[in-house]
């Protein structure tokens, strides 16, 4: 299991943008997420000889700092509360995963089990833990569905 922190406020995968050129379409992925998958590929990288092989757990805690500007009684009631604004849960995990493709797993299609947790806090930060599957984890999902869907 590797467990690391990505410091800064927590970021959510942008979508692709695009552009005319010369009467050409262009796609591309904003300069924002391209630096934010960087970072996290720099600070998961030493956690990882090798990248994961089979199915992948990944647990995600983005933590938001309360604003300075909020009452000391509104920041007092959102210290460990959950953050329900954007960017979303699925964004956030969407851009770890990208930034650690190739890096803990071979493609992000492996990550088999995903939990990600918005909430309030002092500091801006996400908590990231990567852990591979075993093979008892792979089971647990037929015990919550009541067995075999086939």
């Amino acid at each position: 299991m590797a467990q690391f922190t990505i410091p800064g406020k927590p970021f959510g995968k942008q979508r692709p943008k695009a552009t005319a050129v010369g009467g050409q379409a262009r796609v591309y992925t904003p300069r924002e997420t391209v630096s934010f998958e960087s970072k996290v590929a720099e600070i998961a990288r030493p956690f990882f000889p090798v990248p994961i092989e089979g199915p992948v757990k990944l647990r995600i805690v983005a933590v938001f700092q309360i604003p300075k500007s909020w009452s000391k009684r509104k920041q007092a009631e959102a210290n460990e509360q959950h953050h329900t604004q954007k960017p979303d849960a699925d964004n956030i995990a969407k851009a770890l995963k990208d930034g650690m493709n190739r890096i803990a797993w071979r493609d992000d299609c492996q990550v088999a089990d995903v939990r990600c947790v918005k909430r309030w806090g002092r500091y801006a930060e996400t908590y990231v833990q990567v852990e591979a599957m075993a093979p008892s984890d792979r089971q647990q999902g037929d015990l919550i569905m009541g067995g075999s869907l086939a």
